[in-house]
């Protein structure tokens, strides 16, 4: 917001009058400020109205020149002299030096105060102001209805029109921008955005080239990738400019978020149907009239598969909801006690669910039921249940497989009884040694005594093993070349880590 010295001109009770320099000068006056410092140019901006009496001079010399030059070359809009006081006129050398540099000078008169002439710049300035706030909430009613009727494009378009400028908005959902001669700002935006590191995420960058801004603001949206709305202008962005762009990113962001809510809704609605099936409700026994919400929840034989996850519920449900987001697919989840319950297609197989979990820590473990007709859902999910108890803290996924031996609550006390005397020496041993011994017979039996492999598992040397496997023969009192030896041992093994 300025002022020009034809405006402060205009202001008669101020009874100022041009002395000096450009009578038609268009230079923004910012700011006005009174000081007898004779170089305040350290504490200039630039654009600003200096008033002077010329206290700190005290003849008509060179040093008023000197003053005059110093004050145009810090970006100073206009001069006030007020005369009468130090100087019963402007002196010739400030007057002179202002006709050379450009320097418009107004006289002050001796009863016109300083601060008369500081309050009306800066009343007119902030009056400059709260017309732009006016016009900005006006913008913003009209880019309002416009996005009520005509979503994202509208938005754009509006923004565009109101602010003269160049507007472009670009992600992964929606490209859009205005006017027609726009269509090269598209790229330029996506550079800009490419240059932005992830890891900072600022809300607004600027990028500044001779004669044009671009500015770029993120409009986040949950879970992907932000999007910007790019606008370009020919300087840097106004204060009215930065206002509509934060109220047309907002815009934008609930425009983008509909379909994240009306999905949420959706998987909402899932949870419940979930629910019903899992608790043997849905649908019909002959599976005759399957609820068109349920549908996709199938394959098109209307089989399914129940996954039973363990471990953080919370998290684990964000996970598959978000694969299952960029896979197009519903989200078919229930939280338990343990973990959550998750409806699969029965077409689904061991590699999809792995793809579900593919951002969940590597410690989360899967019971996968076998396919199922959608009426047998209630079966599914004890077979997922049984194979989920069955699965080793170095188990990913554990598909049913039908008797599941270690889901036996007998045979796992009979195996941990064992464990005690054999898995929990070697455990003792490894504590008071800082040794692996029990990691080592894992990898050893799962990998059926096979050296190399078990060696490569491990990340150690063949013979390294050789002695560890060695030493847990000593501390057992057992033979490891005896197939039944390594069976009995690799059971306890599982059944001490269940």
């Amino acid at each position: 917001m300025s002022v020009q010295m034809s405006w402060l001109l205009r202001q008669h009770q101020l009874r100022l009058s041009h002395r000096g320099g450009p009578e038609r000068s268009t230079a923004p006056i910012t700011f006005a400020q009174a000081t007898e410092l004779t170089d305040p140019s350290p504490w200039l901006s630039g654009g600003e109205l200096i008033l002077t009496t010329g206290l700190g001079f005290e003849a008509d010399g060179p040093a008023l020149g000197t003053y005059v030059r110093t004050l145009a070359a810090a970006g100073v809009a206009c001069l006030g002299f007020g005369v009468g006081l130090s100087h019963s006129s402007i002196p010739r050398h400030i007057l002179d030096t202002a006709e050379d540099v450009g320097l418009p000078v107004v006289e002050v008169p001796y009863d016109t105060p300083f601060a008369a002439v500081i309050r009306a710049v800066m009343k007119r300035i902030a009056e400059q102001e709260y017309e732009q706030v006016l016009r900005a909430a006006s913008v913003q009613t009209r880019i309002t209805r416009a996005a009520l009727h005509g979503g994202v494009d509208a938005i754009v378009r509006e923004l565009a029109v109101a602010t003269s400028t160049s507007v472009a908005l670009i992600g992964n959902r929606t490209e859009s921008f205005h006017p027609a001669a726009a269509a090269d700002l598209v790229e330029r935006a996506r550079d800009v955005a490419r240059s932005i590191r992830p890891s900072s995420s600022p809300a607004t960058v600027s990028v500044s080239e001779p004669g044009c801004t671009v500015t770029l603001h993120s409009v986040a949206i949950s879970g992907g990738a932000s999007s910007f709305l790019a606008i370009r202008t020919a300087g840097p962005v106004t204060g009215v400019e930065q206002i509509l762009l934060g109220h047309a990113v907002s815009l934008v962001t609930l425009e983008l978020e509909k379909p994240t809510r009306l999905r949420a809704e959706q998987s909402r609605l899932n949870t419940l149907a979930l629910g019903l099936l899992l608790d043997g409700h849905l649908p019909s026994p002959d599976g005759s009239a399957l609820p068109s919400y349920l549908v996709d929840a199938a394959d098109d034989d209307s089989r399914i598969r129940v996954a039973v996850v363990r471990g953080p519920s919370e998290r684990i449900v964000e996970a598959i909801d978000a694969e299952c987001r960029a896979r197009a697919r519903p989200t078919f989840a229930r939280k338990t006690d343990t973990g959550v319950a998750v409806l699969l297609r029965g077409s689904d197989d061991s590699d999809v669910v792995a793809r579900l979990l593919d951002s969940l820590p590597k410690s989360v473990c899967v019971g996968l039921s076998s396919s199922h007709h959608i009426t047998e859902t209630p079966d599914a999910l004890k077979q997922a249940s049984l194979a989920c108890a069955a699965a080793g803290t170095s188990d990913r996924i554990v598909e049913f497989t039908g008797s599941m031996l270690l889901a036996s609550e007998p045979v796992q006390e009979s195996l941990r009884a064992m464990a005690a005397v054999t898995i929990a020496v070697l455990a003792e041993y490894d504590r008071t040694h800082s040794a692996d011994l029990v990691g080592s017979l894992r990898a050893f039996l799962e990998a059926n005594g096979h050296w190399e492999t078990a060696a490569a598992h491990l990340s150690v040397h063949r013979h390294t093993l050789r002695n560890r496997i060695t030493r847990c023969e000593e501390l057992l009192a057992v033979d490891l070349t005896s197939a039944r030896v390594r069976a009995e041992l690799l059971l306890s093994l599982l059944a001490a880590t269940t």
